[in-house]
């Protein structure tokens, strides 16, 4: 591949937005999310697209659903702020998304050089501050913190209009996998508040990023189920829905049950 087909240079952080975002992160000073997000997007060649958005509630709180899909030279935020600004620009009021994010970064690199994990630790609390993230521990021996986010979280269901955003899987490069324990009861525990899921799909078609956006919907559990049960169903289905809106090669562990998901709907009844 030459330099000028490297992948990484279709998806540049300009110098001033940089700079600015640096300044909040120090200080601990909030900004606005949608106006970064969409002067971050205007350096992005080609322009990414949005599809189907006319799913997208206007008003109300939901969850926004997205597939981690990131490979090199495009990393996983970027498919975010593409969501991001299409629900802003959808939204009458409460146009910011509040991501649930990580509390911490593994095995990150700055060029050859490691980021210790108390570095990423302190640099997403900061993040946080500045967009008004949830942070969310990412080690699972990490309860009270997790209890705290979840709280944090149903505070937000209860007491706003404002959507929240995630990446079920946590992880991932592109092909669907599974999400980490706990996700799908999580999810069933926001359903259960009346908030609609938005699934969303994040892939490239000919070099240009595209996300592409599903109707909204409840989970539907049987009540007898078990808990693990419950769980397993939650998570298929959230991901079943996004998988939908992804080329066959992205579906990955849930090839056969996002195929059978269409087979029935495409069933005579």
């Amino acid at each position: 591949m030459s330099e000028s087909e490297k992948p990484a240079e279709a998806y540049p952080l300009r110098f001033p937005l940089i700079l600015r975002f640096a300044w909040a992160t120090l200080w601990g000073r909030r900004r606005d999310l949608p106006a970064d997000i969409a002067a971050a997007l205007t350096a992005v060649r080609p322009p990414p697209q949005v599809r189907n958005d006319r799913h997208i509630p206007a008003d109300g709180p939901f969850v926004l659903a997205l597939n981690h899909y990131e490979r090199p030279g495009l990393k996983v935020f970027w498919s975010g702020c593409l969501a991001s600004h299409a629900i802003a620009q959808r939204r009458v009021r409460d146009k910011a998304v509040r991501w649930l994010m990580t509390s911490e970064w593994y095995n990150a690199h700055l060029g050859p050089i490691p980021v210790p994990v108390f570095v990423s630790r302190l640099l997403f609390r900061r993040l946080g501050r500045v967009y008004g993230l949830v942070i969310v521990p990412r080690a699972a021996e990490r309860r009270v913190g997790r209890a705290a986010a979840l709280r944090t979280i149903l505070n937000i269901v209860r007491g706003s209009e404002e959507p929240i955003g995630l990446f079920p899987e946590a992880l991932g490069t592109g092909r669907l996998i599974q999400p980490p324990p706990g996700l799908g009861s999580f999810l069933l525990l926001l359903s259960s508040h009346r908030l609609p899921i938005l699934p969303a799909g994040a892939f490239e078609e000919e070099g240009r990023l595209i996300v592409s956006f599903g109707p909204p919907f409840h989970i539907d559990v049987p009540r007898g189920a078990s808990r693990d049960e419950k769980e397993r169903l939650a998570d298929q289905q959230v991901m079943v829905a996004i998988g939908r809106l992804l080329p066959e090669e992205l579906w990955g562990v849930y090839a056969a049950a996002i195929q059978e998901s269409r087979s029935e709907e495409r069933a005579p009844h």
